[in-house]
């Protein structure tokens, strides 16, 4: 029996061992076995070191943006807030893989995303800073040398300091090129390996893409914003390729809106794209900043940005090599900015905006001269006429008309004339040079007719001009050569300068590229000519140099200029209007311009003549808020991002984009008096008996000091009728007492030490606080005698002169100014408020104000500027400012005033650069008050124009 069970064991045995399921058992055995070995080394013996480094390399952190906060004005009105709009970001997620083949596969996608984007004519958003011009030329799309520097530098792979000579030489077309090759557009191919030619356009648009992206060093899951604000046609045909465009989607995101531009832009100001060399500054005051954050760059936007921008939320997740999220590790939600509330009132802003656009043009209509024989260099500065000629010219030079339209398909029948007299013109003018340069008997400078010298001193500023190269002004050759001198002095022609320079080698023919086989002088100089010719026959500034002696010369006449206007659309239609222009009569188009000027259908920012621009403050005394910070022009903040508009601005000759009320500093002429009158009281030199006779010139000091009145005189005056009667002679007196020491002896530093003293006390001798990019003040240092009357080298923006008379306003409570009443939380909680901060309280006598006071006071009523407040029964007090700052120009028109007298409640200053005189400054503050204190509306000054406005001459 146990045989027979032995043997059937033994039999069952054998056909196990020889079947192949025991095989496969076997090896599966193995496996297991292996599989386990493994595992218990994964887990037990190596697991802390495994799963640490499986760690590191696949936590991911991904940040979003807080929504930045609102700014309100004084009443609630919304100023800046976010909209909803969608872009189009993209990421690298990995997908594309590494090697050749994986880099033509993401060079794939980014070639159809700028189909995309250009299919429905968007910009790629880039910090890759080359653009096409209008010619299909490459150029550089930065200003700065630091920004070009760090370009470059990106692209070659060095840093910005091992830069070589021919790095930083290279052109824009040249660093395309290595950009190409960089990034392997060149070497770009279609699914079947055909070779893809790519459109300047489409491959800029692809390395502005990826350059971006490499800022933050092509990191996985950080979203990169490629374009802006698309359609939902636009979205949907990304969205409906990401199979395709692996790494790109649609983000809705908050983007920044303004109102009431251009009355608050610069108040409010504007945010951008965070520059890269702005990453490491911003750094330091928060590690959260990266490339492409936006961030305030000007107005409240910049100085609150970090009130305003809220804080980022962070995602930290675990992926495995496919970019799939494992494990979300930890999630911090975005949180919202705060917002704030300023003391601004946004209906103040646009009356009054209005009020000093309406003044400007009442002054500039009154000041244009239909003659163009208008003499400035024997009249007074407040007296000076501008020629009909510069106004038209100015339609050209400032851009009001589009020169590149006149040769457009459909360009109208006078930019028709115009183009064609301008071409016949301008070749004319190019034969009529190049035979100027040619003669050797050619006159000097001053020989010349006055449209042949501004092309001659034009010639020579391009030969000096770094783009040129030609000559070095720097160079010791040259600035030792006898001609050089003989250049200086108008004892040379502009043939012999540069005939000389040839043969002394200090002109650098090299930049001619000269060919080699012309070798003499004579023959190098014939070429150099007609090169000189070549540039200006393609150089659009000479352009607008010859239409400027085009209009003088009346080649191309006014009216063709206004009919333009009309067909540019810069003017509504007006068929009978354009018709009575082609006839041609040029007092009619005279009397046409002057017109369109007072009604505002011409602005004096369009023109940007004398004057184009100005500022108006007004100030609470009492607490130093500020109600209104109005300059003239404003901007629309809400396209500055766009690279057109921006480049239209700062061509604009008004200087829209200049704050006015904080940034132009200006000598506040008679409007420093009363510093010199509490000054002189102050320290005991004059008493308020002193009389001091003004016999109409100043003969103490050399050269003698006229007082406005001179041949006149004023004859006996006390404190309070030297500040009535704004008199040079008495405060020049004041400057020379202050300057005077207790024994009688003279020291101009004693003098200027103590106005210096004065001056500081009234904060004119440093910020005034607002929370906004703001000019440093300057007290002058010299001259104590000119000094005292508030010329020497005085400079104080109009927010600083607002500080100083709300100060005497008060009765010497100097307060730090403010445009913020307070913030809060999104959720409307009381964040900070902002309260009144005195800084000073100056301790000057009550005889001292009494009598400045009166003084300010008897100016509007039986002084200088009595008929400018004839009527007015707001009882205002002030003090005219006019300060000459060039012969050519019209005077610098300064006021400062608080009303009402008895209890001041507001100060109101305003500045007019180039204003002519301190009456047409001190017409303009009249109009504030009766708006401010209720006796006229906005709508009222909406409704109204310039046409009851002209300059009015104060004599101060």
């Amino acid at each position: 029996m146990l045989k027979e069970i032995w043997g059937l064991l033994k039999e069952a045995a054998g056909r196990i061992l020889v079947s192949r399921l025991f095989a496969l058992a076997l090896v599966f055995a193995a496996l297991f076995y292996i599989l386990t070995i493994q595992l218990f080394q994964l887990q037990i013996i190596h697991g802390e070191e495994y799963l640490a480094k499986y760690q590191d390399k696949t936590l991911r952190t991904v940040t979003t943006v807080g929504t930045r906060g609102n700014i309100y004005d004084k009443d609630g009105k919304l100023l800046a807030y976010n909209e909803i709009q969608y872009n189009i970001t993209i990421e690298d997620n990995g997908s594309y893989g590494r090697g050749s083949e994986g880099i033509n596969r993401r060079n794939l996608m980014l070639y159809r995303l700028a189909e995309i984007i250009e299919k429905y004519k968007y910009s790629v958003k880039s910090q890759y800073k080359l653009k096409l011009a209008s010619d299909g030329v490459l150029e550089f799309g930065t200003s700065g040398d630091s920004d070009k520097r760090q370009l470059i530098a990106n692209i070659t792979r060095k840093k910005a300091e091992n830069l070589t000579e021919a790095d930083l030489n290279m052109t824009a077309e040249q660093l395309f090129q290595k950009s190409k090759q960089l990034y392997q557009f060149d070497k770009l191919r279609d699914e079947k390996g055909k070779g893809i030619e790519l459109s300047k356009q489409t491959a800029l648009d692809m390395i502005g893409i990826i350059y971006t992206m490499r800022l933050t060093a092509y990191q996985r899951y950080m979203k990169t914003t490629i374009a802006e604000n698309v359609s939902r046609e636009c979205m949907a045909e990304i969205l409906e390729s990401k199979g395709s465009l692996l790494g790109v989607d649609i983000e809705n995101v908050a983007v920044r809106k303004y109102n009431y531009a251009p009355y608050l832009s610069h108040i409010v100001g504007y945010t951008g794209q965070l520059q890269e060399s702005q990453l490491a500054e911003l750094r330091k005051q928060d590690p959260d900043y990266a490339a492409n954050d936006i961030v305030g760059v000007w107005g409240l936007e910049k100085s609150e940005e970090n009130v305003l921008k809220g804080k980022k939320g962070k995602r930290e997740m675990y992926l495995n090599s496919v970019g799939s999220i494992l494990q979300i590790v930890s999630e911090t939600d975005a949180k919202s900015g705060n917002d704030i509330y300023t003391t601004i009132s946004a209906n103040d802003q646009i009356s009054i905006y209005h009020l000093l656009e309406q003044e400007l043009a009442g002054i500039l209509s009154s000041k244009i001269s239909e003659s163009d024989n208008v003499d400035t260099r024997n009249v007074k500065q407040s007296q000076i006429m501008i020629p009909l000629r510069d106004a038209y010219f100015q339609l050209i030079n400032n851009n009001v008309l589009h020169r590149e339209h006149f040769t457009a398909d459909d360009a109208g029948m006078a930019e028709q004339q115009i183009i064609r007299r301008f071409r016949e013109n301008k070749e004319q003018v190019l034969s009529a040079i190049e035979a100027q340069l040619a003669d050797g008997r050619a006159g000097t400078l001053s020989e010349l007719p006055q449209d042949m010298q501004a092309y001659i001193v034009y010639i020579y500023d391009y030969l000096c001009s770094s783009d040129s190269g030609i000559i070095d002004p720097e160079n010791p050759h040259y600035r030792q050569s006898q001609s050089y001198s003989a250049w200086k002095e108008d004892r040379i022609s502009l043939h012999n300068f540069i005939l000389n320079g040839i043969e002394e080698s200090w002109i650098d023919t090299s930049k001619l590229e000269l060919s080699a086989e012309y070798s003499d002088t004579e023959s190098i100089f014939s070429l150099f000519t007609k090169k000189i010719a070549e540039h200006l026959r393609e150089d659009p500034d000479f352009d607008k140099l010859l239409y400027k002696y085009a209009i003088a010369n009346r080649r191309i006449p006014g009216n063709l200029l206004l009919m333009a206007m009309f067909e540019q659309g810069v003017l509504a239609e007006d068929d009978a209007a354009y018709q009575q222009l082609a006839a041609g009569d040029p007092h009619f188009a005279y009397s046409f311009l002057i017109d369109k000027i007072k009604r505002l259908q011409i602005t004096p920012a369009q023109l940007a003549l004398d004057p184009c621009y100005g500022s108006v403050v007004v100030t609470d005394v009492r607490t130093g808020k500020v109600r209104a910070l109005v300059t003239y022009p404003g901007f629309d903040n809400n396209r500055i991002s766009d690279p057109e508009y921006l480049k239209k601005c700062n061509e604009d000759l008004s200087l829209p984009l200049l704050n006015c009320s904080t940034q132009t500093q200006l000598a506040p002429g008679s409007s420093f008096k009363p510093i010199t009158s509490v000054a002189s009281l102050e320290e005991k030199v004059i008493d308020l008996s002193t009389v001091i006779d003004c016999t109409g010139k100043y003969d103490l000091v050399t050269p003698n000091i006229r007082c406005w009145i001179y041949p006149s005189h004023h004859g006996n005056e006390t404190l309070v009728d030297g500040i009535k009667n704004s008199c040079n002679f008495f405060f020049a007196d004041l400057g020379h007492r202050l300057a005077t020491d207790s024994s009688g002896n003279y020291d101009s530093d004693l003098g200027m030490s103590r106005i210096q003293k004065y001056a500081s006390l009234f904060g004119l001798d440093r910020k005034t606080g607002l929370e906004l990019d703001e000019a440093e003040p300057r007290i002058s240092d010299y001259d104590p005698e000119r000094s005292a009357m508030g010329q020497g080298n005085h400079a104080f923006n109009n927010a600083q002169l607002s500080r100083y008379i709300t100060a005497v306003a008060n009765g010497g409570l100097l307060f730090r100014l403010s445009i913020i009443d307070r913030v809060q939380s999104p959720s409307g909680d009381s964040v900070q408020k902002v309260e009144p901060e005195l800084l000073d309280r100056l301790s000057i006598s009550q005889n001292t104000w009494s009598a400045v006071h009166r003084g300010l006071r008897e100016v509007i009523t039986d002084g200088v500027a009595k008929n400018v407040f004839m009527g007015q029964n707001i009882t205002v007090a002030g003090k005219t400012g006019t300060a000459q700052e060039r012969e050519d120009r019209g005077n610098h028109a300064v006021f400062v005033s608080y009303a009402p007298y008895e209890d001041p409640q507001i100060s109101v200053t305003v500045t007019i650069p180039y204003g002519y005189s301190s009456g047409n400054a001190a017409n303009l503050a009249n109009m504030v008050y009766d708006y401010c204190f209720g006796k006229t509306t906005m709508d009222q000054i909406l409704a109204q124009d310039a046409s009851s406005i002209s300059s009015v001459n104060v004599s101060d």
